[in-house]
């Protein structure tokens, strides 16, 4: 009696390889979604415009690039130079580390994402 074996392996790794893009991107999302209300901002739709949000599934990276001249300065509070510290932000509310802290934020409950792809 001879006995045959069948298996879905690679249709489950991509499955899986896609649920996790997907994933990714949610996170992405999240974390410019968390950033908005603390983003320093002279114009919020220039600002939504010019960001940039990628996800690479096969090395499971993702980035979200602020693509406005004056987002780095802001995040930092200051100049690359260390010089022109930003003493008032022309926002309420909003502040040095913006990104950085959605970032924290959005890490803070990661697992959620990956629990609902599986």
């Amino acid at each position: 009696m001879s006995v045959k074996v069948e298996h879905r392996e690679n249709n489950i790794i991509t499955a899986l390889k896609f649920k996790v893009a997907i994933a990714n991107r949610l996170i992405i999302e999240d974390v410019h979604r968390t950033s908005l209300p603390k983003t320093p901002m002279k114009d919020s739709k220039q600002l939504r415009r010019n960001v940039e949000k990628t996800v690479v599934p096969e090395t499971y990276t993702g980035t979200i690039i602020w693509k406005v001249p004056y987002a780095s300065y802001q995040e930092r509070g200051m100049r690359a130079d260390k010089t022109h510290i930003v003493k008032h932000y022309t926002t309420p509310g909003t502040g040095k580390d913006f990104a950085k802290n959605a970032v924290k934020e959005t890490l803070s409950h990661v697992r959620d994402f990956y629990k609902n792809i599986i």
